[in-house]
C-alpha cells in the first residue's frame, strides 16, 4: 500500500508549489455553498461534518458509479444485503434500511416499502456534477429516513452544461465483459428569460462479479451473468420562483444469491421509480420567504414475477408529500427557517397470490400509513461563536411521536474552523418493516461530534473529526431459511465511536485526496445478529480501519494520469459452512484488501476542445474483495469484480451562450 499512496502523493507535492485560484482551486472547494444542509452555507461553515466531491474529483479516481464514490469518503463501507442487493454501512453501522438516505437532486430515490437505496452501476459518474454528504445525522432536516449520513446526488445543471454531452464507458475482464453505460445530457441557462433547463438519459449493463459463489449447502453459482442493468432519466426546470423536475429510474440486479442458497442462473430483481416534483420560491420581502412543495413517488422495488422461484414478489408503493418551508432573516446575523409537511404512504399487492417472498398486509392486499412533520431551525452569528439550534417532529400513524433535536456551536478563525455538535435522529420503520415486526417501533439515535479543520497555505485543506453514535432500540433483521419467512424487530442498543481524518491538496497541475476511517463497537445489547458470536467486540462484515487516496497529474494541456486507492482492514464475517447438510455459517476472518485503480487521460482529442478519453485499469492487484454480510442472515460472502480494462469516452459542445 505505501507504493501505491507515494505513486499518487509524490506528484502532488510537485504540483503543489504552484497554486492558482481556478475553478477546482481550495478556497473555491471550500467556499461552494452546498445544498444538502438547506442553509447555502459552505461545508466548513455548515453545521454538519460535511463534504463535497467535486465532478474533476469524481472522475479522477476513476469510479464508474455512486458506489466507488462513496468508497473513497471517510466512514462508508459495502455489504451484502440479501437476493444479490449491496447496501451501505456508515461508521462501523449497518445503514441500509432506513438509516442513510439518498438523494437525486434533492429528490429521494430510498425505495419505500423496506426505505433502503441500491448500489453498483447506479448513478452513473457521468451525469454526476458532484456529491454533498452529512456524515452525521440528518433527521432533523430530513426525517425518519436520514439516521446516519445524508447522501445528495447533484447532477450537472443547464449552466453546466449549455449546450450537450454525451460520455460512454466500457470495461472488461480477463474472463470477460464486465460493464458498458451510455449517458447524453442537454441544458442550458437563459439569464435574459431567467430559464434554466437540463435533461439526462443513461442506461448500460453490467455484472457484479464474474467470480464463483459458494454458499453453505455446497451449492455455488457463477455470477457472469448475473444482471447490474441500470437505466434512469431525470429531467429539471426552473422558471423564476418555479422548479419542477421528474425523474425515472429503472434498476435491475441479478439475485443469484438468494437468501443463501444458490438459485439458477438468470434470477431478478428489478426495482422501479417515477417521480414527479413541484417547488416555488415566494419572496414575501427583502426578509421573507415562502417555499410551498408538492411531490409524488411511484416505485415497484424488489419485483421478481418468477412465480416458481421462492423470491417471487410483486407490490408498489406511492408516497404523496406536500409542504410548505419559511425563511426569515431576522437581522444580518440571525436566520430562522422552518417548515411543515405531511405525506401519505400506500402500498398494495399487484399479484394477490402469496407465493415466494411475497406476503400480505396482515389480513389486506393493501396497507396506508399517514404522516405529518413540523421542523425548525435558527443560526446566530455572534462574535465569539455561530450557534445552530432545531429540530424536527414527526407524527406518524402507526408509530407515533418522534422527535430530532440539534445543537451546532461553530466558529471560523481564518484558517482554522472548529465545530461541536450534537444530533438526535430516529429510523422510522418501513411500511414492510411494519408488515413483519408486529408492535416494531421507531429507533432512535444520539450523535455527538467535533471537527477541527486547517487550511495549509493556498494548496491544502486537512481536517480531523471524532464521533460516537448511539442507536437505542435498532431495528434489527432476521432471515429463517427453513420457513422462508422475514422478521424485525427492536434490540437493545449498540454505539460506535472513532475518528476520521481527512487532508486534500489542490493547485494548477492536480490534486489530491487521503483520508482515514476509525470506527471501534462500545456498547452492544441484545443485537446478537450483528455481533460476532460469543462477543459484544466485534461487528460482523465491518473493518477497524479504511484507508483511501485518490488524485490527479496533469502533465500538460492533453495528457493527465490519476487513480485511486482503498484499503479495507480485516473484518469478521461468516465464510464457511460448518456443515453441509445444515448449511449454517461459521465466522472466520475476511482478509485486508487492497484496490488500486489508474488511468491515463487524454484531452482534446485530435484538436477537437471537448473531446476527451480516460484508458485505465481498475482492481489492478485483481483483489477478491468480499461483500461479507454485516449481520446473521444466512448467506455466505459474494466476491467482488476481478481485474478490469477500462475506456471512457466524453464529448461536451456548448452551443448555447
Amino acid at each position: 500500500m505505501k507504493s501505491s499512496v507515494l505513486f499518487l502523493l509524490v506528484p502532488a507535492i510537485a504540483f503543489a508549489q504552484n497554486a492558482d485560484v481556478s475553478d477546482l482551486s481550495l478556497e473555491s472547494l471550500l467556499d461552494t455553498p452546498v445544498e444538502v444542509t438547506r442553509d447555502a452555507r459552505s461545508a466548513r461553515e455548515s453545521a454538519s461534518v460535511l463534504l463535497v466531491v467535486t465532478r474533476e474529483e469524481v472522475l479522477a479516481s476513476g469510479a464508474r458509479d455512486l458506489l466507488e464514490v462513496l468508497q473513497l469518503v471517510p466512514g462508508f463501507t459495502f455489504h451484502q444485503d440479501v437476493e444479490g442487493v449491496v447496501g451501505v454501512a456508515f461508521r462501523g453501522l449497518w445503514g441500509n434500511e432506513g438509516k442513510v438516505l439518498v438523494m437525486l437532486d434533492g429528490q429521494e430515490i430510498n425505495e419505500i416499502l423496506y426505505t433502503g437505496p441500491q448500489f453498483g452501476h447506479h448513478v452513473l459518474v457521468s451525469q454526476i456534477e458532484r456529491v454533498e454528504i452529512i456524515r452525521g445525522p440528518g433527521s432533523a432536516l430530513y426525517g425518519g429516513s436520514a439516521e446516519l449520513a445524508v447522501i445528495n446526488v447533484i447532477t450537472r445543471s443547464g449552466k453546466d452544461l449549455q449546450g450537450a454531452a454525451v460520455s460512454g464507458r466500457y470495461a472488461q475482464g480477463e474472463t470477460g465483459f464486465h460493464d458498458w453505460s451510455l449517458g447524453g445530457s442537454v441544458g442550458g441557462k437563459h439569464d435574459a428569460r431567467q430559464l434554466e433547463w437540463s435533461l439526462h438519459v443513461a442506461g448500460g449493463q453490467g455484472r457484479r462479479s464474474r467470480r464463483t459463489f459458494d454458499d453453505f449447502s455446497g451449492g455455488s453459482a457463477t455470477l457472469g451473468d448475473d444482471a447490474l442493468d441500470p437505466f434512469f432519466i431525470t429531467a429539471g426546470a426552473s422558471w423564476k420562483g418555479l422548479k419542477a423536475r421528474l425523474l425515472y429510474d429503472d434498476q435491475t440486479i441479478g439475485a443469484t444469491v438468494g437468501f443463501g442458497e444458490a438459485l439458477p442462473p438468470g434470477s431478478r430483481l428489478r426495482f422501479r421509480t417515477a417521480l414527479a416534483d413541484l417547488s416555488y420560491e415566494w419572496k414575501l420581502s427583502d426578509t421573507v420567504t415562502l417555499r410551498p412543495r408538492l411531490n409524488a413517488r411511484l416505485q415497484l422495488p424488489w419485483q421478481m414475477l418468477d412465480e416458481s422461484s421462492d423470491l417471487f414478489y410483486d407490490k408498489s408503493a406511492l408516497r404523496v408529500l406536500a409542504g410548505l418551508g419559511a425563511q426569515w432573516n431576522a437581522a444580518s446575523s440571525l436566520t430562522v427557517s422552518g417548515g411543515i409537511e405531511g405525506f401519505v404512504d400506500h402500498a398494495w399487492l399487484n399479484d394477490t397470490r402469496i407465493l415466494g417472498a411475497q406476503t400480505a398486509f396482515g389480513d389486506a392486499n393493501q396497507v396506508s400509513y399517514g404522516n405529518f412533520a413540523a421542523w425548525v431551525q435558527g443560526q446566530w452569528n455572534t462574535s465569539v461563536v455561530n450557534v445552530t439550534a432545531g429540530g424536527r417532529l414527526e407524527v406518524h400513524s402507526k408509530v407515533g411521536v418522534n422527535v430530532a433535536p440539534r445543537v451546532a456551536l461553530t466558529r471560523q478563525f481564518e484558517r482554522v474552523n472548529v465545530k461541536l455538535l450534537y444530533g438526535g435522529a430516529f429510523r422510522s420503520p418501513g411500511i414492510e418493516n411494519l408488515n413483519l415486526g408486529p408492535g416494531l417501533k421507531a429507533e432512535r439515535t444520539h450523535v455527538a461530534e467535533a471537527e477541527v479543520g486547517v487550511e495549509l497555505g493556498d494548496v491544502g485543506f486537512v481536517s480531523l473529526n471524532g464521533f460516537y453514535t448511539l442507536l437505542i432500540a435498532p431495528i434489527t433483521y432476521g432471515y429463517d431459511a427453513a420457513t422462508n419467512e422475514e422478521s424485525y424487530r427492536n434490540g437493545g442498543a449498540l454505539s460506535t465511536a472513532g475518528a476520521e481524518a481527512l487532508l486534500k491538496l489542490r493547485g494548477s497541475r492536480g490534486h489530491l485526496n487521503l483520508s482515514y476511517s476509525l470506527a471501534v463497537p462500545v456498547v452492544a445489547e441484545d443485537v446478537d445478529t450483528y455481533l460476532r458470536p460469543g462477543t459484544t467486540t466485534h461487528l460482523l462484515g465491518m473493518p477497524t480501519h479504511k484507508f483511501t487516496a485518490s488524485g490527479k497529474l496533469v502533465m500538460n494541456k492533453h495528457l493527465s494520469v490519476g487513480g485511486s486507492a482503498v484499503f479495507l482492514g480485516d473484518r469478521y464475517a461468516f465464510t464457511s459452512a460448518t456443515d453441509l447438510l445444515d448449511g449454517v455459517g461459521r465466522v472466520g476472518w475476511v482478509g485486508e484488501a487492497l484496490l488500486l485503480s489508474a488511468w491515463l487521460g487524454v484531452d482534446a482529442i485530435g484538436g477537437t476542445p471537448g473531446l476527451s478519453a480516460q484508458l485505465g485499469v481498475g482492481n489492478l492487484l485483481d483483489a477478491n474483495v468480499l461483500f461479507a454480510q454485516p449481520y446473521d442472515g444466512g448467506l455466505a460472502p459474494m466476491p467482488g469484480r476481478g481485474r478490469e480494462y477500462f475506456l471512457r469516452l466524453s464529448y461536451a459542445l456548448e452551443f448555447l451562450k
